[in-house]
């Protein structure tokens, strides 16, 4: 095998053709390389004159190389369509072959081939796996199936739901991922925790034209590509992953939702272009910057939680953003937030805030979250007239003052702070919920919350409350 399968055809005057078929034949039969193995099949079929059906059915049927039978399957379906043997061999493959790949071949091929024999075949094989995934003989469409003509083309639609159905059989009892059929086409992929390196170890992801909701997330996957044929990806959960690059997303137009999180992304690079995403989630990586956003017109959530940004920043565009988290991160300062009108749900809580600022635009705002921050007093709130959830746990505020304008507030959290006294709440009419468990608290009476009638809890465990306070909350109010 000293000659190489390329050097062989293209000096075939020389060597002769029986001698260069031979030769061939022996790259195919005894070398340990694929690609070498798969020119010299390829230079073989390119010499050979129409009288190796057999050596190339065998190569189908056999091989342990799946690329290699698909190859010699090619050029079974371009060099030998008349033979009346591939009808046979395909009509074979689709009952007795055990193999999702060459099924989907013999499926194409037989409905390429203009005969009679041929549709009847196909017609027979997707009325039985139609008639095994729905159970309902009423169902419309098990209907329609039935009245297939084997004397008219099979219509397209017909043929893509085949395909469909046997991928749904090897992807629930083969690789035991999670399917959802919609009118007997593949509509969502559940892949998690399938220990998948790269995208390509999906078999025929590239035949799922219908699929909206792809998810991957807990696998092995270190890098983005392959999806520039899914057209009408509406969702896709990359999370809990290896990857290092946001990339190669530029195809997804339909793109509604991505999950990024929980990977080891470093930039915020290649999303710019998905103009219809609405929810983005890249928390959980090693983001330094807020960056590369502003395409994003249409995005409604955000969350880059638990990264490494220090500065609110380049968020003017996202005039359409109602949840927005920053939590967890390294923030010192509430800022450049002024266009996002539309917000309801802030988080910024465990930074590195001093000051309550920056939030007079948010009148739509119903959750505002900063515990776990340096914030010494509550001020700036006035405008958030639909408040209805303030944490401010973990901080070091020693006063309530500043909330007298949140009349619709029900839950507020101040517990591990320096509080003393509890005053400046009787205008909470709506509060259910108040927490202020570690503090510093040492008188309570019922007479400071009689305004607050609708409060079902108040938490004042850990506070040095006197006797009186003591008894006071023990009888008149629910506590943990």
């Amino acid at each position: 095998m000293e000659l190489h399968p390329n050097f062989i055809r293209e000096n075939l005057d020389q060597i002769g053709r029986k001698e260069g078929l031979a030769l061939l034949r022996e790259w195919i039969d005894n070398s340990s390389n694929p690609i070498l193995r798969q020119a010299a099949l390829k230079n073989f079929s390119l010499i050979e004159q129409g009288k190796n059906f057999k050596f190339f059915e065998q190569l189908f049927l056999s091989d342990e190389d799946l690329n290699m039978r698909i190859i010699a399957g090619e050029i079974l379906k371009e060099k030998y369509s008349n033979n009346k043997k591939l009808i046979i061999l395909l009509e074979y493959t689709l009952k007795k072959v055990d193999n999702v790949e060459l099924k989907l071949f013999a499926v194409k091929t037989l409905n390429s081939i203009s005969n009679m024999r041929a549709r009847i075949i196909l017609i027979d094989f997707l009325k039985d796996i139609v008639k095994k995934e729905f159970k309902d003989k009423t169902n419309k469409f098990q209907k329609e199936i039935s009245t297939l003509n084997h004397k008219s083309t099979i219509p397209e639609s017909f043929l893509e739901v085949c395909i469909n159905l046997i991928l749904n059989e090897c992807y629930t009892n083969e690789c035991g991922y999670h399917v959802t059929l919609r009118k007997g086409k593949i509509i969502s992929l559940n892949c998690e925790s399938s220990q998948i390196n790269s995208i390509s170890e999906i078999i025929q992801l590239i035949s799922l034209n219908n699929l909206e909701h792809l998810y991957l997330q807990r696998n092995n996957l270190r890098k983005i590509d392959g999806f520039y044929f899914l057209k009408n990806l509406r969702t896709l959960d990359l999370s809990y992953n290896k990857i290092e690059k946001s990339e190669n997303l530029e195809f997804l137009i339909k793109i509604e939702e991505l999950n990024l999180s929980n990977n080891k992304i470093q930039k915020i690079e290649g999303i710019e272009s998905l103009k219809n995403l609405r929810k983005l989630f890249i928390n959980n990586n090693f983001i330094g910057e807020i960056e590369n956003l502003s395409g994003l017109g249409n995005l409604e959530v955000l969350n880059l939680s638990h990264n490494q940004i220090s500065e609110i920043k380049n968020l003017d565009n996202l005039v359409k953003l109602n949840r927005l988290n920053l939590s967890f991160n390294q923030i010192e300062k509430i800022k450049s937030l002024q266009t996002l009108k539309n917000l309801m749900w802030l988080y910024l809580n465990d930074n590195r805030i001093s000051q309550i600022e920056g939030l007079l635009p948010f009148e739509n705002l119903k959750g505002l979250y900063l515990s776990h921050n340096l914030i010494e007093r509550i001020e700036s709130l006035d405008n958030l007239i639909n408040l209805k959830k303030l944490e401010l746990s973990n901080n070091k505020i020693r006063k309530f003052e500043g909330l007298q304008n949140l009349l619709e507030l029900q839950e507020l959290y101040l517990d591990n702070n320096n509080l003393t006294k509890l005053e400046n709440l009787d205008n909470l009419h709506n509060l259910i919920m108040l927490h202020l468990g570690r503090n510093n608290i040492s008188e309570f009476r019922k007479e400071d919350i009689e305004n607050l009638h609708n409060l079902n809890f108040i938490f004042l465990n850990e506070n040095p409350l006197d006797p009186q306070g003591f008894k006071d909350y023990h009888k008149r109010l629910k506590f943990p």
